[in-house]
């Protein structure tokens, strides 16, 4: 005897196939100076990001800007990146990547330190390369805005080695 087979039942799939998620700020949101600040940690976050997933930078940056601007981060909601700055910072790492390693390199071993975590590395590339490319803003804005990235990551010494690095490179692209 043959026995009636029931229809399958859909399979409720849990985030598959949903639609994206939808930005909660406008891109425009906050003041230009904050939009600034926070192209520089977003800066941080796509050298970081290509470095440990070897991505190239204009697919890495525009990700970043598709999938996490204006987006809510662990319930928090963070001011929107400065986009143009943010591709200007790290397309102006990736241009001048040599110059900016051995200017690096330099510093950090004439303030007697070897090697430097990547995300150390991030922080210093893109606060290099800011100072070497963009003239418009004055060099200490650009420091203080990375001294408070790095506190944001990091307790100990490594505010002081962003700070000596960064006002050096300062002090002699700008001057």
């Amino acid at each position: 005897m043959a026995t009636k087979k029931e229809p399958a039942k859909p399979v409720k799939r849990m985030g598959l196939g949903s639609a994206p998620e939808k930005a909660v700020v406008k891109t425009t949101a906050g003041s230009a100076r904050a939009r600034k600040t926070s192209a520089r940690l977003a800066a941080v976050q796509v050298l970081y990001q290509m470095r440990l997933n070897n991505q190239d930078a204009k697919s890495t940056v525009r990700e970043f800007m598709e999938h996490r601007i204006g987006f809510s981060l662990d319930g928090d909601v963070l001011v929107p990146a400065d986009s143009e700055l943010l591709e200007e910072i790290v397309m102006g790492v990736v241009a001048r990547a040599a110059d900016i390693e051995t200017i690096a390199c330099k510093a950090l071993a004439d303030g007697k330190k070897g090697d430097v975590e990547t995300l150390l590395e991030s922080i210093l590339h893109a606060g290099i390369g800011e100072l070497l490319l963009n003239g418009k803003t004055d060099a200490g804005i650009i420091i203080n805005d990375y001294l408070n990235i790095t506190t944001g990551f990091y307790n100990g010494s490594e505010t002081k080695i962003v700070n000596a690095i960064l006002d050096k490179v300062a002090k002699s692209v700008r001057d």
